[in-house]
């Protein structure tokens, strides 16, 4: 009887050691996971209610005319063209002098106009290239020379340097010129430029 209290007592022991071991942890675990359920939201703030009043028009300024008539002109518009009956009633009558001045200031401005044929050019060339260095101006001209074409090099001084130009020609017609523009600029690569030929 005694050994079985014994044992009972050993066994209330040990449970009141596990007990107090244990049972702190356990509280404070779930002191820890606990939720804050309390609401953090403001309260509904307070709005006044403003009213505004209707725009009054300021004193001196006159309201804008309806859209209809906006863009009416106030007056019709006026022909300046005169009557055709009284321009027919009235013929212009030349007297013989006037006729003789108006002759001869017909010729005089006649003798004044160049004929056509100084007007046009005497030929057409191809502009090849413009370049900075009269070296490669001149190794280009002799290319072109070996493909059995006339060409030259004119310089052309600027304000702070000298560019050479390359040219072809000249050809009688622009039809031609612009025929071997076409060529030279798929064989060399260039856009080249047909201009009239001023020795």
């Amino acid at each position: 009887m005694r050994e079985s209290v014994k044992h009972r007592l050993i066994g209330a022991a040990v449970l009141a050691a596990v007990a107090v071991l244990f049972l702190p942890s356990f509280f404070k675990d779930r002191q820890q996971y606990q939720v804050d359920t309390s609401s953090h939201i403001p309260g509904r703030p307070s709005i006044t209610a403003v009213d505004f009043n209707e725009p009054e028009q300021p004193e001196g300024i006159e309201p804008a005319p309806a859209p209809e008539t906006m863009f009416v002109p106030e007056d019709p518009p006026v022909s300046s063209l005169p009557d055709e009956k009284e321009n027919a009633a009235s013929p212009v009558v030349v007297s013989a002098s006037s006729a003789v001045s108006l002759t001869s200031q017909s010729s005089s401005v006649s003798s004044i106009t160049p004929p056509v044929d100084q007007v046009l050019p005497e030929g057409w060339v191809i502009q090849v290239a413009s370049l900075s260095v009269q070296e490669g101006a001149n190794k280009l001209r002799d290319q072109l020379q070996a493909d059995g074409h006339r060409a030259y090099v004119r310089a052309v001084p600027l304000a702070n340097t000298t560019i050479y130009r390359v040219f072809i020609g000249p050809k009688q017609n622009k039809a031609e010129a612009t025929a071997l523009k076409t060529q030279l600029d798929s064989r060399l690569k260039v856009n080249s430029l047909v201009l009239p030929f001023k020795p």
